[in-house]
């Protein structure tokens, strides 16, 4: 049976692909044919719901992509809604049609409603009525709208002041009048002759038929008259549209039906806002009775697309206004083609239901998508495979996806290059003419979509594919075929995103028959996509191939012929090996954890810094056979990794180097757009390209044999790292086998220290110190040959020796065992002819700089009799409880020991005040014989043990032990009391600090109970100062009380002021507490007698000077001033002549008559005279 036998009905009967709104001619048979899909019901409900309930909006979105049927259902509403002029066709058969289609309970009721509401509708595409007009123009949509009314009115639309003008003569009622003057004047009809308005003639004409009906002369033309004030504004014509329906019966409507006005609107905002205005004017006037039904290729959200904030708000009115939208899908598309055009006959069902059931187990894997593309929607049932057949479900929506991909790159030809001439169902038929002689159980590729839609192409678009059907070589070979069929399809699916183009990918888009061998078209697949990857119609970017357009073409064929060296290609491949894949230089050996470092190699060519091991990658270009490979690697101590063969991995890493080489070049030169573009997309392709090359080496890697010392290594994994681990693993056991020596351990520079300064505790007690036993016998037999071959031995060379195989010490390791064998006294670290401390060890091991000067010597031995008594003395000299084991250490430690107690005597002797300490000179000159000596000597020659050790008893110990105990502080406090009581003695009696002087002058003061005897007489001596000191202290408290309580009751303080008593008490308080607090008996004395002498007298002067006023005295005279007398000791009066001593009552007469004159003499100086 053949294919055009099963259908229902005849494919090749004509359908209009596309709907054009002014076509008549088909309209019943579009109305007829019409399918009412599931989802243009729902929105045919929703919409009529709104029409028929005005509340607001009165605008309709319909949107829908290429050959959708958005343009044919807008037809179908213009006439179902109101009667479109110019078209006899009656507006209750579309509502019949409607009302046998629906399946809808809700739907006739709307559609009866809707049918009773009188309407015109005006019906066009935007694009058709827009031919004077540019879309550049601000105003450009409202003059269409304003055509299209004035030519539904009989007005001349293309130029709006002649319309204008006939306008105004139809409102005066003159309109016929003019017509029948014009022909009788010009002998030609109006409506024939108003397009030639430019026409001085006709101009001319017009003025005279104008001056006919109105009796008026015109002077300057009417016409141009009109022209200059001709405006249009969105509100005037909502007013005229007002006016007409004014003019129409009650309820009368005008709608509105405009084709495409997405498409002519395309991203200009001042058209989108034009559209909005018209909408909501007539809203505003008309008040419902005008409505506007738009179509476009998008929705409204993607037309409005992202805006400011403030055309946010513009736009939201937009969406507002319509309110109604109804949006057609890929779904749609189908089931219309599918009861359109694909509907089958009982004979031709019968027939698919037999190859259903025979094939409907291999749809999956004939037509599912993999690699990453798109999931499209497969035959889901018996019924949906009848249905769509010849054709498969998945070729419907990609065929959208590649229309829009094509139009938004203007590929299509077009006054807005936008999508080509041929609906969808148009290109389906097209391809069911085309293969209609085929047997049943062919398929529709999706490749035969191209045929219709390549007449609607540029033809510069197609180039490729005309010159690939022409030039092909051996043009009659199914490959050839398959790579033109191949390219188209690959042209289609160019632009989409979604789908990526593999060979397995492609193979379902070209398979074409059931039953068919799918191995065997897959391999003629590849065969046809190699041969149009080697004539540059595509390109690949690892398993994905892409269409090239003409200027593609050409630098892709720049790109191939870019030169790069050989050297390039191994270099940037090392560089993903290492860098991506590996990305390490070294790896950690399991059984140890120590890591190890490796190099990198490439086909024998090294790369960076190479160590003992490598890691040697043998790619496909190596120029041996893999026999040859195998017995290369004897000897060697690397892992090789034998790449699988794969031709297209260094093709594309080639490819990848010459793209970038090729786009660096061009960045300096001067581009096209088309250029500057295509070098974009190449370079993003690289960037992918790159990516899938690393991860394709990484998958050969983990496929990849592994080869050491020519034997092949058995490794599962096939993640790379994981299998280049596990071979290296093998590597290094079969490299170093004196690695087991270590014990499967590994150790850390932060172990050094302890190692070379051992405690009894870690020597004995830490696993590892026992487990470096082995190891460092191994380093002591090296030292000792190199040692009585007369070689030096350092650092570096013991590291270097045992880093190396066959033993790969790691370096940490190495340290420590080095360490371990100073802990233990077999070996000995010099640097700079300096033996270095135990303590010195760690730091200069961990030094690697220092490892070159660091000497390594067996340790000498020396007499255990000499050590036993060097140790001995240390712990008895030094009061250690243990000293250094070592001998060496040993000796340097009382080498050092030595010379730190000589510096602490000196020390002590130096400015000591304490006379007895001199006694240390003899033990510090026995200690001078024994310091500064080299560390042998003291294990050799050391001989004053004993001398020491009683110095240390007899002398050194008694006077540091009184040095650092309670002796000394009673000392010192005996010292300090002698010195701050020197002038209270002199009030003791002679002799009273006689013991106390002897015993600190004492030379064996540090010796037996001296000190106890120092601290009783100290301790009574001082006693003794403070009784002197308190009766001192009573006896001058009891001179100033003498003066201090009479004063107060006496005349003068009592007449003197409270200012001048108050400060007086204070000074003598001051003077009693200075007293208190005084501890020198001399300054207690002098205190007294100078507040006998001066104080006093200066006290009562106070008083006098300041005298209390008489209450009585209070008037306005002034109190006279005191009299101002100095008051004075009679202490301090000198008589004159009075020396020597009184014997006789003439003496005493004497005395007091010179004493009588003197004090006469001192109050005749105006100065009283203190008793």
């Amino acid at each position: 049976m053949r294919l055009t036998e099963i259908f229902a009905k005849d494919v090749q009967r004509p359908i209009e692909g596309v709907i054009k709104a002014d076509d008549a001619r088909h309209l019943g048979i579009e109305v007829d044919e019409y399918v009412l899909t599931n989802e243009a019901a729902k929105g045919l409900e929703q919409l009529l719901e709104t029409y028929t309930n005005y509340t607001n909006a009165n605008g309709v979105w319909i949107s829908g992509f290429f050959g959708s049927g958005k343009s044919h259902l807008l037809k179908m509403l213009a006439h179902l809604l109101g009667t479109v002029e110019g078209d006899d066709f009656p507006r209750e058969r579309v509502l019949e049609s409607f009302r046998a289609k629906a399946t809808d309970a809700f739907l006739p009721p709307l559609l009866d409603k809707a049918n009773r509401i009188p309407a015109k509708s005006l019906l066009f595409n935007i694009d058709q009525k827009a031919t004077l007009i540019s879309k550049d123009q601000t105003d450009a949509l409202l003059r269409v709208f304003v055509k299209v009314f004035d030519e539904s009115r009989g007005y001349y639309g293309d130029q709006g002041h002649i319309a204008w003008f006939e306008r105004q003569l139809d409102d005066e009622g003159q309109f016929d009048a003019f017509k029948d003057a014009f022909r009788a004047v010009s002998g030609r009809e109006w409506i024939e002759r108003r397009s030639s308005f430019g026409l001085p003639t006709v101009r001319h004409q017009v003025d005279q038929a104008y001056a006919r009906i109105t009796g008026l002369e015109v002077s300057t033309s009417i016409l141009k008259t009109y022209q200059d004030n001709y405006s249009v504004s969105i509100e005037d014509f909502a007013d005229e549209v007002r006016a007409w329906l004014d003019k129409q019966p009650a309820g009368f409507r005008l709608n509105f039906f405009v084709d495409e006005v997405g498409q002519f609107i395309g991203s200009n905002t001042h058209l989108m806002l034009n559209l909005q205005t018209i909408a909501e004017s007539l809203n505003t006037k008309c008040g419902g009775r005008a409505w506007v039904f738009v179509t476009s290729q998008e929705d409204m959200d993607k037309v409005v697309g992202d805006r400011t904030k403030r055309q946010g708000n513009d736009f939201s009115k937009i969406q507002a206004r319509f309110k109604t939208r109804v949006k057609l899908t890929s779904a749609d598309v189908e089931e219309v083609i599918r009861k359109r055009l694909l509907e089958k006959n009982d004979k031709g069902a019968t027939a698919l239901e037999a190859i259903y059931a025979q094939e409907s187990a291999n749809f999956k894997t004939l037509f599912d998508f993999t690699d990453g593309a798109k999931t499209y929607r497969n035959f889901t049932d018996e019924s949906h495979f009848v249905g769509t057949y010849p054709f498969v479900s998945y070729q419907f929506p990609l065929f959208q996806a590649a229309i829009e991909g094509i139009s938004d790159h203007n590929v299509f030809e077009g006054r807005n290059s936008s999508v080509g001439e041929r609906s969808m169902l148009g290109v389906v038929q097209q391809v069911a003419k085309d293969i209609g002689d085929v047997e049943i159980g062919s398929l529709a590729t999706f490749d035969a979509m191209f045929a219709g839609i390549r007449a609607s192409l540029k033809s510069a678009a197609q180039r490729s594919i005309d010159r690939a059907e022409r030039d092909l070589p051996d043009d009659g070979s199914p490959v050839t075929r398959l790579a033109v069929r191949l390219l188209k399809a690959l042209f289609l699916v160019k632009y989409v995103e979604s789908f990526q183009a593999t060979p397995r990918n492609l193979t379902v888009l070209v398979y074409h028959r059931f039953g068919l061998d799918l191995p065997a078209l897959s391999k003629q697949v590849q065969e046809a996509l190699t041969l149009l990857e080697t004539q540059t119609y595509v390109q690949r970017n690892g398993n994905v191939y892409e269409y090239l357009t003409n200027e593609e073409q050409v630098i892709e064929e720049e790109i191939k012929n870019v030169e790069i060296d050989s050297s390039e290609v191994s270099t940037r491949l090392n560089r993903i090996l290492s860098g991506e894949v590996v990305k390490t230089s070294k790896l950690r050996y399991a059984k140890n954890g120590q890591d190890f470092r490796f190099g990198y190699k490439l086909d024998d060519q090294a790369f960076g810094q190479q160590q003992e091991l490598s890691l040697h990658f043998i790619t496909p270009e190596y120029p041996h056979e893999p026999e040859e490979i195998r017995m290369h690697s004897a000897g060697k101590d690397e892992l090789r990794v034998v790449l699988a063969p794969d031709d297209r991995l260094l093709a594309d890493l080639r490819l990848l180097l010459k793209t970038e080489k090729y786009t660096k070049r061009k960045q300096t030169s001067s581009l096209s757009p088309v250029e500057e573009q295509i070098l974009r997309a190449k370079a993003a392709q690289n960037a992918q390209r790159e990516k899938e090359l690393i991860e394709r080496i990484r998958r050969a890697v983990g496929r990849a044999e592994l080869v050491i010392n020519a034997a092949d290594l058995s490794v599962g994994s096939q993640d790379a790292l994981t299998r280049i681990n596990d071979g290296f693993q093998d590597l290094v056991a079969r490299t170093y086998t004196q690695l087991g020596l270590l014990g499967g351990r590994t150790y850390s520079e932060q172990q050094i220290a302890g190692f070379a300064n051992p405690d009894q505790s870690v020597m004995f007690d830490d696993p590892s110190a026992h487990a470096l036993a082995a190891p460092a016998d191994e380093v002591l037999s090296y030292l000792l040959r190199r040692d009585q071959l007369g070689e030096q031995v350092t650092v570096r060379k013991i590291v270097d020796h045992f880093q190396a195989k066959p033993y790969g010490w790691d370096l940490p390791s190495i340290e420590c065992v080095t360490a371990w064998l100073v802990g233990t006294s077999k070996i000995t670290l010099t640097v700079d002819s300096n033996t270095l401390k135990r303590s010195e060890v760690a730091a200069a091991l961990r030094n690697t700089q220092k490892h070159s000067h660091a000497v390594v010597a067996p340790q000498k031995t020396f007499d255990q009799h000499r050590i036993k008594e060097l140790r001995t003395f240390c712990t008895d000299f030094f009061d250690e409880p243990t000293a250094p084991k070592d001998p060496l250490e040993l000796a340097r430690h009382a080498s050092e020991r030595l010379r730190a107690k000589w510096d602490e005597l000196k020390a002590q002797v130096s400015g000591s005040k304490y006379p007895f300490v001199a006694q240390l000179e003899d033990p510090i000159a026995l200690l001078e014989s024994v310091v500064g000596k080299p560390d042998n000597w003291y294990l050799t020659e050391f001989a004053l043990a004993d001398d020491l050790l009683d110095a240390k008893s007899n002398i050194i110990d008694p006077i540091q032990a009184f040095l650092g105990g309670a002796q000394r502080r009673i000392f010192d406090e005996a010292t300090q009391m002698l010195a701050s009581n020197t002038s209270n003695l002199n009030y003791l009696p002679p002799g009273s600090s006689q013991d106390v002087e002897q015993l600190l002058a004492d030379p064996q003061a540090f010796r037996g109970n001296r000190m106890a005897k120092l601290k009783t007489a100290t301790v009574e001596l001082q006693s003794r100062i403070d009784d002197a000191l308190v009766a001192n202290r009573e006896g001058a408290v009891r001179k100033i009380d003498s003066r201090w309580a009479p004063l107060q009751t006496s005349t003068i303080y009592l007449e003197a002021t409270d200012n001048a008593r108050r400060s007086v008490s204070q000074k003598i308080n001051a003077i009693l507490d200075r007293i208190g607090q005084e501890n020198q008996i001399a300054v207690v004395r002098e205190i007294a007698n100078t507040f006998e002498e001066d104080t006093y007298p200066a006290i009562l002067d106070q008083l006098a000077a300041s005298p209390r006023t008489s209450n009585a005295d209070s008037d306005d005279t002034p109190a006279p001033a005191p009299i101002k007398k100095q008051t004075v000791s009679v202490r301090t009066i000198t008589v004159a002549d009075a020396r020597g001593v009184l014997e006789t009552e003439e003496d005493i007469d004497r005395y007091l008559a010179a004493l009588r004159t003197a004090l006469v003499q001192v109050l005749n100086d105006d100065k009283r005279i203190a008793l």
